[in-house]
């Protein structure tokens, strides 16, 4: 699939992959790049190595890793990718599994190469699914963060053009949260929780578990981004194929070894996203989702 020529025909090119934290998807991800790139051990020799996220000796962790002159770095997840960007200026990096846009951090964007695969699943594709699920939603919720509020605007113009009415509080902090919801709640047909740090914060679950009951409770659905939202209550959530982000991220790798990438900064979205229903909950608020997205979804059970 990939044909190798020139310098990378007489020594295999180093790709150092750095992680940072861990976590199951990030091991999905990464057994899947280095399955499609030892296809490749030739052309290919892979350096893994891990990042403390504490911020000590990151400095001298990426001299080491300048020193053994990688092609190519290859970061998993936000927090190895945030650090290489800060510290590394002349060697091309390719991430994985990153929601924002690493560009933002760029101190010197003339001197990096910086392309990645995202944990983003495009608004326009969010909407069609819901819309496929829902066929009788109207009014959707959202809430929104000042650090969103980018996405928002764009999200605004989108729904406009879908049928769709979008309702949509702002909020500045998890405290401000129970009180926007609970303004929305009689004003909506489906809850849409799409990603965003602020407001879904991993760090305050008890916030989550608030949202999908209060929802539940005054019959309205949750739309999340992931399986585990899933199993915690929401009847509908969208996620992402972690092995086939790997091999995707994989794929761009080689690309970029051989030239063949179609720019030096190439973002590219999933390729697969995964539809799981939460059939408990789903029965219990009468949703009726239609064969066309069942029969392609998964099936979870809450507390799983």
């Amino acid at each position: 699939m990939f044909a190798f020529c020139g310098p990378l025909a007489a020594r295999p090119a180093l790709v150092s992959l750095v992680k940072s934290e861990q976590r199951e998807e990030y091991e999905q991800a990464s057994k899947a790049i280095i399955s499609v790139l030892e296809d490749h051990r030739q052309e290919v020799r892979i350096e893994e190595s891990f990042l403390e996220s504490d911020g000590d000796g990151e400095e001298q962790f990426w001299d080491a890793v300048k020193t053994s002159q990688p092609e190519l770095i290859l970061t998993i997840g936000p927090l190895a990718t945030r650090s290489a960007v800060q510290h590394i200026n002349k060697i091309p990096i390719i991430y994985t599994l990153v929601l924002e846009n690493p560009a933002d951090l760029q101190s010197n964007p003339a001197n990096q190469q910086l392309s990645g695969v995202s944990l983003t699943i495009p608004p326009e594709q969010q909407l069609k699914i819901i819309k496929e699920a829902l066929p009788d939603v109207r009014r959707l919720g959202l809430l929104y963060s000042p650090q969103s509020d980018t996405m928002y605007q764009a999200v605004r113009k989108i729904v406009q053009k879908t049928g769709l009415r979008l309702v949509a509080e702002e909020v500045a902090t998890e405290r401000d949260i129970p009180a926007a919801l609970r303004k929305i709640l009689p004003q909506i047909d489906a809850f849409w929780m799409p990603p965003d740090e602020v407001v879904y914060d991993r760090r305050f679950p008890h916030i989550l578990r608030f949202i999908l009951l209060e929802s539940f409770q005054n019959s309205v659905p949750v739309i999340a981004m992931s399986v585990h939202l899933a199993t915690a209550g929401a009847p509908l959530a969208l996620g992402i194929d972690y092995e086939d982000i790997g091999r995707q991220t994989a794929e761009l790798v080689l690309k970029k070894l051989t030239g063949r990438s179609s720019g030096s900064n190439v973002v590219e979205n999933p390729r697969k996203v995964v539809i799981y229903i939460n059939e408990w909950v789903a029965s219990s608020l009468g949703l009726k989702i239609p064969s066309k997205v069942s029969d392609q979804a998964i099936s979870v059970k809450s507390g799983r």
